[in-house]
This record gives structure tokens, C-alpha cells and sequence, in this order.
């Protein structure tokens, strides 16, 4: 218990230090927003250009792994539709808004500090396997499903080719790529690059946990409640239980992969998914509420489930 206690700890403990900074006006919004980009465009990049470039790959493609976790989320996201849409009477865009809080977390902010802690780097490739399609899949899907919606005279082929820029523009995309190539021709980062790397990578944790926990700062319980409850239980239970089944008794993935699939889709909610409900004016309470309770039982969950897997082992 006192490892599960070490790796959750400081993951909640930097968190809540960004959340109280927010609150009491220390640390504006505009610097959140800042932080968080740094973190995704410059410093998680450049870790993985260090990791990949050097890291040990599996000689074929992972397709399992991909499977075992984009099947439950295409299952919840089509679920999250379907009880919006039945069950509570919502409107098409309020329809979609429901399927991406049933299944899209914090999976950079939150996932990749707890990953690395929890895991070590050895955590990395499957983690970053899953994260390359993750913000490219559900952030295109639900697009082009919202821009769909609303009938807007932009045609569905423009929507694919700003698709497939924003995937070769990809940050994620872009470090993973480059660090791919240097693996493939045997070629490591010198000295300096690589110390410039490394330090790089250890700004990921803290700089990921306090700008989400300055970004809560905006969330609260405004309305909603037993349908955000409902996306709760999905989306920090449901999903990640059926990835582990699927992984391990379907798949039979290796231990450590199925535990990080697992770990990945128990993210609480992501942010997102409120700029989302913001952008096109729907659903606005059922995301913000979502968020804030997601993330708050996520403290619950995610130690929970941290504790089960150092009694499996891994």
C-alpha cells in the first residue's frame, strides 16, 4: 500500500496544489492554458523523440493492443449515443457530447504522469502506441459528427483533409515519429541533445499535473446530475473493465500492456470534452459536471485500481 500511496500521492498532490494556485487568483487561466501547451507541443514531443529513439520495439505491430482498447470505446462512445438519446430525450449534438464523455479522458495531462510513475518507461511504448490515434480518433470523430449535426455547408471532404493535417502535424505524432526513424537507423542523440531531452522529459509530470488541476479550477456541479453520474461509472469503471477483460482473456496481451490499456481508459474525463460542449453550445452542463465529478472519484478509482495491479504485479 505505501507504493500505491508514493506513485498516487504526488500524481493528486501537484494536482491540487495547480487547483488551490487557481482558486485563490495565483495562477491565471491564460498561464494554465500556456502550461498545458507547453507540455504538449515541446516537452512530452521531445521525450518521446528520447524514448523511441531508443527504446526496444515489438517486432510486429500491436494490433491487439489497439483492439483491446478502441473496441470498448467505439462500444461506450455508440452506448453514450444511444442513452442520450433514448433514455434521456437529448438533441443530436447533446447526443454526441454523452458518447465522448462516456470514453475520452485526461489521457496526456493525468495518464502519461501516472504511466510513467507507475509504470516507468517501460509503461511508455504501449502508452504512447494508444495515445497516437487516441486525440486523432475521438477529437476527428466527434468533428466531423458535431459539423455533421449542424448541416454546415463545409463539405464532409474538407473535414477529412483538415483530418489528416492535423495528423502529420501532430506534436505526439511528430516526436514519436522522428524518435521511430533515429530507432530504425541506429542513430542516438548525442550527449548534449540528449541531456536537453531527458530534462525535458522531467518537466512532463509536474508542469501536465498542475495545469490540469489549475484547469478544474473552472469545473463545478451545475446541472445534470444523474446523467453525469451515469458518464461517471462509464467512463472511470466500465470502460477500463471491459479493456482489461478484453485484453487479458480475449487477447491474452502481455501483463504490463493490458495493464496500461486499463490504466489509460480509466482516465477521468478529459477537458475536452467541456471546450467541446463550449464550441457548439450543447450539453454545456452535462460536460462541465461530468469533468469535475469524473476527476474528483478518479482520486477513488485510480488508486483503487493502481493497488490491484501491484497485487497482480507486472
Amino acid at each position: 500500500m505505501n507504493t500505491v500511496i508514493n506513485i498516487v500521492g504526488p500524481i493528486f498532490g501537484i494536482g491540487l496544489l495547480g487547483y488551490f494556485a487557481a482558486r485563490q487568483g495565483w495562477f491565471a487561466e491564460k498561464a494554465a492554458e500556456g502550461l498545458a501547451l507547453f507540455v504538449f507541443d515541446w516537452a512530452v514531443p521531445i521525450m518521446l523523440v528520447r524514448i523511441f529513439s531508443s527504446a526496444p520495439l515489438p517486432d510486429s505491430f500491436p494490433w491487439k493492443l489497439l483492439v483491446a482498447f478502441y473496441v470498448p470505446a467505439i462500444i461506450f462512445y455508440a452506448l453514450g449515443i444511444l442513452v442520450a438519446k433514448r433514455y434521456f430525450d437529448r438533441h443530436y449534438l447533446d447526443q454526441v457530447i454523452t458518447g465522448f464523455a462516456y470514453t475520452f479522458g485526461n489521457s496526456v495531462l493525468l495518464g502519461l504522469p501516472l504511466i510513467l510513475l507507475t509504470f516507468g518507461e517501460a509503461g511508455t511504448i504501449p502508452f504512447f502506441i494508444l495515445l497516437s490515434l487516441h486525440g486523432l480518433s475521438y477529437l476527428s470523430a466527434t468533428t466531423i459528427l458535431m459539423e455533421l449535426g449542424r448541416n454546415r455547408a463545409q463539405p464532409v471532404s474538407k473535414l477529412i483533409v483538415g483530418t489528416m493535417k492535423g495528423f502529420v502535424s501532430n506534436p505526439i505524432i511528430l516526436g514519436m515519429g522522428t524518435g521511430l526513424i533515429l530507432n530504425q537507423l541506429q542513430i542516438t542523440l548525442p550527449g548534449p541533445l540528449d541531456k536537453i531531452a531527458e530534462y525535458m522529459q522531467l518537466a512532463v509530470m509536474p508542469c501536465a499535473l498542475f495545469s490540469l488541476g489549475a484547469a478544474l479550477n473552472a469545473y463545478g456541479i451545475v446541472g445534470q446530475l444523474n446523467q453525469s453520474m451515469l458518464a461517471v461509472f462509464v467512463k472511470n469503471i466500465a470502460f477500463p473493465a471491459l479493456v482489461w477483460m478484453l485484453s487479458v482473456y480475449v487477447l491474452e496481451l502481455p501483463t504490463l500492456w493490458a495493464m496500461v490499456a486499463t490504466l489509460l481508459a480509466a482516465q477521468p474525463a478529459g477537458v475536452n470534452i467541456y471546450l467541446f460542449a463550449q464550441r457548439y453550445q450543447a450539453a454545456q452542463a452535462l460536460a462541465t459536471t461530468t469533468v469535475f465529478l469524473s476527476n474528483v472519484m478518479g482520486i477513488a478509482t485510480l488508486t483503487a485500481l493502481v493497488f490491484i495491479f501491484e497485487q497482480i504485479g507486472w
